[in-house]
């Protein structure tokens, strides 16, 4: 039963829910920079919320809504955001470090200059998100969806992207050094001037890709590879691999 306050009456006691009590904060105040670290704020509706600079560190924010919100440079460091939505949601600059982020859609969110160092980012779904700059070294994307992502100079050292989907991604000038692309999709993937020192590219089709001889002889494995080059340049490729000890497998 609703009273006409708006609140759920259990026992003939008053006892608002959690998103009524959030409605109230809302409306009273302004949420810029406020302190949320370590509520419980799972399955609220927050979409098109400011909480710009607001600290989220641990909250679990898994299920809420967030989608078109504005949370530039707040933090999520160590928040759960399992499955949550971030559709278009504007967090540059924001901190997620070491954040829950499995299943969670951030499609076309503007993610520049984001942190996701170390976070859990399996299977989440990044269509068209704008990751320009973004720090993701030793973050965890496999099964994740990047198509159509801007990943333009991001850092993605050390980082699992072992069976990504990524299809139209660009990749100029990204730090992949240390990646392990085990059985990604690399679909028309622009690579150019990207660091691919000792990444892991087994089991992955690059003849879509746009990438270099010298690029490719830095990268540390290559077992069962599509190469981007025809069979005389093939030749020459495996060639230099041998002067930088490039393990090279052909399909």
């Amino acid at each position: 039963m609703v009273t006409s306050v708006g609140m759920a009456q259990d026992k003939g006691r008053l006892r608002p829910t959690r998103q009524e009590i959030f409605d109230c904060l809302l409306a009273k105040q302004n949420l810029t920079g406020i302190d949320l670290s370590g509520l419980d704020l799972s399955g609220l509706n927050l979409s098109r919320i400011d909480l710009r600079g607001a600290n989220l560190k641990g909250a679990n924010l898994s299920e809420a809504n967030l989608g078109h919100a504005i949370l530039s440079q707040a933090n999520f460091t160590g928040a759960l955001l399992c499955m949550a939505n971030l559709v278009e949601a504007d967090a540059r600059q924001a901190r997620f470090e070491g954040a829950d982020l499995r299943d969670a859609d951030l499609e076309r969110a503007a993610l520049l200059w984001a942190d996701f160092h170390a976070a859990d980012l399996r299977m989440a779904d990044l269509t068209e998100a704008d990751l320009r700059g973004a720090l993701l070294s030793q973050a965890d994307l496999r099964h994740a969806v990047l198509s159509g992502a801007n990943l333009h100079e991001a850092l993605l050292w050390g980082v699992d992207l072992s069976k990504a989907i990524l299809q139209d991604t660009q990749l100029i000038g990204a730090d992949l050094s240390h990646a392990n692309c085990t059985g990604a999709i690399f679909w028309n993937v622009d690579l150019s001037g990207a660091n691919l020192e000792q990444a892991n590219f087994t089991d992955v089709d690059l003849r879509q890709t746009v990438v270099t001889f010298d690029q490719l002889s830095k990268v540390g494995t290559l077992h069962h590879t599509s190469l981007p080059f025809d069979e005389t340049l093939k030749l020459v490729f495996k060639r230099s691999l041998i002067r930088h000890r490039t393990v090279y497998r052909e399909v």
